[in-house]
């Protein structure tokens, strides 16, 4: 059972205790329908299931904005957010903000959750060895999982909302959001001046909610780096999503880089905890990358 030992710190402004989850959570492949390698079924497979986790209304290619004005709680990434928050911000940081710079590299972020997302990965696993990173941090989802209790701290990824925040591309200066948004030389989350929950957030027609679970590791591999980010996909006991075509806004703001993008899903496609495996997967690889290999 995914739990967390302490409760959400609302009313404390720069000791974030951050509940740290590790968040690749899968479960061997499903031995589904196999292909013949290089057939042109199994061409056709590959291509619709990396065009789902990588380039389609579940996964975009954004660029972070800046805004002039540092997010707090009292000015949060949707305005409803925090409604009463008016105290938490009265001291400020001890240490002095970084400078803000534009960041020039490019992100995707991907609805992992989404039940297209865990049937693409699905087929990809399928297919044997060539994508097996889409699978690495195995673990099933235990059936006696209760459902998540905000108020008791009690969390469950698989009825929860995952959203990856990956790097896709880093910019001519070299730095990234794990630069900034991190200590350590990215590995340690959050950086001082990084306010995760009143400047993480999903809105919907339904409310507004802030991430509640954050993962420990980044990435097994240089090169792959990801924030995978856990909402409530309840609101006051209500689904967050409940209609067809929903509008969902993601934004999160990382000293005053803007990271946010609107999708479109259905109720019918949010995972609800009766999954018995969930994916979560730290990798991008696009169409170009395919044709090089």
């Amino acid at each position: 059972m995914l739990t967390s030992s302490s409760a959400i710190p609302l009313l404390r402004k720069d000791a974030i205790r951050i509940v740290c989850c590790t968040l690749l959570f899968c479960c061997t492949p499903v031995t589904g329908q196999e292909h013949s390698p290089n057939s042109p079924a199994t061409e056709a497979v590959e291509r619709d299931a990396l065009k789902i986790l990588n380039d389609s209304d579940l996964a975009h290619t954004v660029k972070p904005s800046l805004q002039d004005t540092p997010c707090s709680y009292q000015n949060p990434v949707f305005p409803r957010l925090y409604p009463d928050a008016v105290a938490l911000d009265a001291t400020p940081p001890t240490t002095p903000p970084d400078p803000v710079r534009p960041d020039d590299s490019e992100y995707l972020i991907r609805f992992q959750s989404a039940k297209p997302v865990q049937m693409a990965v699905q087929e990809l696993l399928a297919m044997g060895d060539k994508w097996a990173a889409y699978g690495t941090g195995k673990h099933p989802v235990s059936e006696h999982e209760g459902p998540t209790d905000l108020a008791n701290g009690r969390y469950n990824v698989a009825d929860m909302i995952t959203i990856a925040v990956l790097l896709k591309q880093v910019g001519p200066d070299g730095s990234s959001m794990f630069n900034y948004g991190y200590e350590d030389n990215g590995h340690k989350f959050p950086s001082h001046s990084f306010r995760v929950w009143p400047c993480t957030g999903l809105r919907t027609s339904n409310g507004e909610v802030f991430a509640h679970l954050l993962p420990e590791l980044t990435g097994r591999e240089e090169k792959y780096k990801v924030l995978q980010l856990t909402f409530p996909r309840l609101i006051d006991g209500k689904p967050l999503i409940s209609s067809l075509h929903e509008k969902v806004e993601f934004r999160m703001v990382v000293n005053q880089r803007v990271f946010e993008t609107t999708f479109y899903i259905n109720a019918s496609d949010v995972l609800n905890g009766s999954q018995k495996s969930l994916y979560l997967p730290w990798v991008f690889t696009d169409s170009k990358d395919m044709a090089e290999k």
